[in-house]
């Protein structure tokens, strides 16, 4: 493997190394000639000794040959450039040898062409070349030999002895082989380290590249993610693009999606979504797709308007993908997009992204999903939740906060059967805050905990005067946030409140919506199972405003059922809604639950609930929540 590497190096790389050698080679060679012919004639300028015309003349049209080989660089063949250089040192050499025997420079100019074969020579070739220039000064041993040469005695007699010739033979062939040994042992560690250079160059360009993507993308979807999203965005905002707009999309409930399936599945959904996006934006050079991490990406759009952007969101429905079917993920995929205009809503890179955050908060209190364009009362809003947040940290620990009851009522007998515990609070600044606005902020907050202790705390504060006001038989009822509900040791934490203040658990409804059941359901068997045991009832609270009510009913024994006032608006008018009611009241009895009518406001709505068999409501025809105390 190493020798074809070998091979692999010197064939490939042997003509681009070697051709700037040579031609350096032909440029001093020319000069050299050119000095070379230059003292030929020096004595034309002394007046001493006689003019060597014959040299004049080869000098310099070897000096003239090789400068114009080398001006033409690679348009003369490398090995015609490498066969011009031989010829003309074999010449040279011949001729030197034929005036002046062994005294003149053939010996210097033989050993300068063997050290050139090596050089310029793949190794068999430069060594079969070298041994056999070698043999030159031998082949004018031969001649004189048979006499066919004969030298002046002038030139010394060592000329006129065969010996003499073989044995510079003998030495450049000594100097041929150790010269190739040497060249070629130089050239063996020189590829060895070029290998082993390209290799750490290419491991390099490979970890360099592999760096660049855990910088630039994302590990996930493989997007650009938010530093090269920046980056290509703020370079396009320096070169002056003209308007463009910015879209954030979030894929609602992954933390859900999380813990029903693991992260794992989470990654899988990321993954396809960006697969999506892609796809979506691909071969659209106005179009700039990004992954921000998380459960959030963004886009960069040029060249469009709000109408063709809001047109394309409407169309455009990651559950209509192949990909992202709701059969394949258990659900459809939900997910909000905010908007922002570049330059006329911001036109600097952090205040586009801040103001696109927030109107994403807006789209997040939407239910439909649909694009939410930044507008500038959202700034206001999010300056409003911002204090609020900081008033609910020290309401809660103050325990400011009033409680409010609304009356449950047996329409047959118009006895008060109950009260269920609303919230209630209010500031100097912003007077009467509702529920809706504070218990989000609570939740995005973390201080429901807290905040579930604080109100649970106070109820049973005021439960002894309750029974006094509207009798021993009634229940109270208190709505128990998901997050509170499943805290640790929450159950602990009730009985032993209960048991210090001396209350009865038989008193307590504790109400809770489907989305307690997000998480895992064995887990909430266990605390319903837990709380029922101890004598606290358990109401499933705004039945049907969800879609999985009847399998929950199915897993876990309820006390009482809630339907939510969703169902109750038009009952007077639809009797498709009504035979929907009646069909839960129904399905209700079967299971053994009591039945609350909530949100019943008129006696037409009324009239038509007597046809049932729910006969527990709750609304503001009978009474509307009302601080007792406090």
């Amino acid at each position: 493997m190493l020798k074809d590497k070998h091979k692999y190096v010197y064939w490939t790389k042997f003509r681009k190394d070697t051709s700037p050698l040579l031609r350096r080679f032909l440029l001093a060679a020319s000069g050299l000639f050119v000095v070379a012919a230059c003292l030929h004639i020096v004595p034309l300028l002394t007046h001493q000794g006689e003019v060597d015309y014959l040299f004049f003349t080869v000098d310099l049209s070897f000096a003239a040959i090789l400068f114009l080989e080398f001006l033409l660089k690679n348009k003369v063949p490398l090995i015609i450039r490498v066969f011009s250089l031989i010829c003309t040192t074999i010449f040279i050499s011949v001729l030197s040898y034929m005036r002046s025997g062994l005294l003149g420079s053939a010996e210097i100019s033989i050993a300068f062409m063997i050290v050139s074969f090596f050089v310029f020579l793949p190794p068999i070739l430069s060594l079969i070349s070298s041994l056999l220039v070698s043999l030159l000064p031998a082949l004018f041993g031969g001649l004189v030999y048979f006499s066919w040469i004969q030298f002046p005695n002038s030139l010394g007699i060592r000329n006129n002895n065969p010996r003499e010739w073989i044995f510079n033979s003998i030495s450049l062939i000594l100097f041929s082989v150790l010269t190739g040994f040497l060249i070629q042992r130089l050239r063996s560690k020189l590829i060895k380290n070029i290998i082993y250079l390209k290799e750490s160059r290419s491991k390099i360009l490979k970890s360099q590249k592999h760096i660049d993507k855990l910088a630039f993308y994302d590990s996930l979807t493989h997007l650009p993610n938010r530093h090269l999203f920046e980056k290509i965005i703020q370079n396009r905002i320096n070169s002056g693009v003209s308007e463009s707009f910015l879209l954030l999309i979030n894929l609602k409930g992954l933390k859900v999606i999380n813990a029903l399936h693991g992260i794992g599945f989470g990654d899988q959904i990321l993954t396809l979504t960006g697969c999506v996006l892609k796809l979506f934006t691909d071969e659209k050079p106005d179009i700039l797709v990004a992954s921000l991490g998380g459960d959030e990406f963004i886009l960069w759009i040029e060249n469009s308007s709000k109408t063709k952007i809001e047109e394309a969101i409407v169309k455009f429905d990651l559950n209509n993908n192949e990909l992202l079917t709701p059969e394949r993920l258990g659900h459809r995929l939900q997910y909000r997009v905010s908007g922002i205009q570049f330059p006329q809503d911001a036109n600097h890179l952090d205040e586009i992204i801040r103001k696109l955050s927030i109107a994403m908060n807006v789209a997040r209190d939407g239910i439909l999903t649909k694009l939410v364009w930044f507008q500038t009362g959202m700034e206001s809003k999010i300056e409003r939740e911002q204090k609020l947040k900081n008033y609910l940290e020290k309401a809660i620990n103050g325990n400011n906060f009033k409680i409010a009851y609304q009356e449950k009522v047996d329409i047959t007998s118009k006895q008060t059967v109950g009260l269920e515990a609303l919230a209630r609070w209010s500031l100097p600044e912003f007077g009467d805050i509702t529920p809706d606005e504070f218990i989000p902020i609570i939740t995005k907050s973390e201080l429901i905990v807290p905040f579930g202790k604080c109100i649970f705390e106070k109820v049973i504060s005021h439960i002894p005067r309750l029974l006094e006001s509207f009798g021993k038989q009634i229940q109270v009822s208190i709505n128990i946030s998901p997050i509170f509900f499943l805290y640790p040791n929450f159950n602990e934490y009730i009985i032993r409140y209960l048991l210090d203040h001396k209350i009865d658990p038989k008193i307590l409804i504790f109400e809770i919506t489907e989305d307690v059941f997000l998480d895992e359901i064995e887990t909430i068997q266990e605390i319903v199972s837990e709380l029922r045991s101890k004598g606290i009832s358990v109401s499933l609270d705004d039945f049907g405003k969800g879609y999985s009510s009847l399998h929950y009913m199915q897993k876990i024994q309820f006390d009482e059922l809630k339907i939510d006032k969703s169902f109750l608006d038009d009952i007077a008018c639809s009797d498709r809604n009504f035979l929907l009611l009646e069909s839960i009241c129904h399905l209700a009895d079967s299971l053994g639950l009591k039945t609350i009518a909530e949100g019943i406001e008129n006696e037409e709505q009324l009239l038509r609930l007597k046809q049932t068999s729910c006969h527990v409501v709750q609304g503001y025809l009978y009474s509307r929540p009302q601080i007792l105390f406090d």
